[in-house]
């Protein structure tokens, strides 16, 4: 017997994310290690908080869920109270970096506070204000699959992620991550990611939708299609 599992956004997270397409002031990120990878460039990881021109705080990460040792995820999206900026990088300020709190003996006078300046604690781009301030349309990334996990059949739907169009037509991409619930990932600027809203998209090799995803180590026996749902 087939073991079918949804997880999809409930209503009042699709509320959520219907809500980021219009004006926002920032883009904030909790810097330190592995934000910004040096072997992924263009890919940043995280806890993300919108903070919308009109409307609430909205935080975004990743929801996890182990089946068979399996671990699945979709995207998760919190209204939360306005944040405290100074603790926060900007994607849209790049100069605000924010702060790492570390428990260092060469930072223990300063409070266990320090910048994070090492070039994978922060974001070190141009400005997104640009692209991001207006968001025009929102679409959500839904994957369905079929597997063998523990010698049994599976199916799932998950949503994954939020694909955002700016004011000139430049598209991002908000991606759920199986690696750590308290992260979701950023991708600016799509690139090869591309191929998750286009299966007819060249994939580069190492990066088919299926690694992009997560599932590199899953087994032949593992099918997916992705749909994209206008909000």
């Amino acid at each position: 017997m087939t073991r079918r599992i949804e997880w999809c956004l409930p209503e009042h997270e699709r509320r959520l994310a219907a809500r980021l397409g219009g004006s926002w002031r920032d883009l904030l990120y909790v810097p330190g290690p592995g934000l910004a990878p040096a072997l992924e460039p263009g890919l940043y990881r995280s806890s993300f908080i919108v903070l919308l021109a009109d409307g609430p705080a909205v935080r975004i990460t990743s929801a996890l869920f182990t089946v068979f040792g399996d671990t699945l995820c979709r995207l998760r999206l919190e209204a939360v109270e306005p944040p405290r900026l100074e603790t926060f990088g900007s994607f849209f300020d790049p100069a605000r970096r924010g702060i790492v709190y570390t428990m260092a003996p060469d930072h223990r006078e300063a409070g266990g506070r320090r910048d994070p300046d090492h070039p994978e604690w922060h974001y070190g781009g141009q400005s997104l204000r640009p692209r991001l301030s207006l968001v025009t349309g929102v679409r959500l990334l839904r994957e369905r699959a079929v597997s063998m996990a523990g010698g049994e059949p599976i199916e799932w739907v998950a949503d994954r992620g939020l694909v955002l169009k700016g004011a000139g037509g430049e598209e991002s991409l908000l991606l759920a991550s199986p690696d750590l619930s308290e992260h979701a990932q950023f991708i600016p600027s799509l690139a090869f990611y591309g191929v998750l809203l286009d299966p007819k998209a060249p994939a580069r090799p190492g990066a088919t939708a299926r690694e992009l995803l997560g599932y590199g180590a899953w087994d032949d026996s593992l099918e997916i299609a992705l749909e994209l749902e206008t909000l």
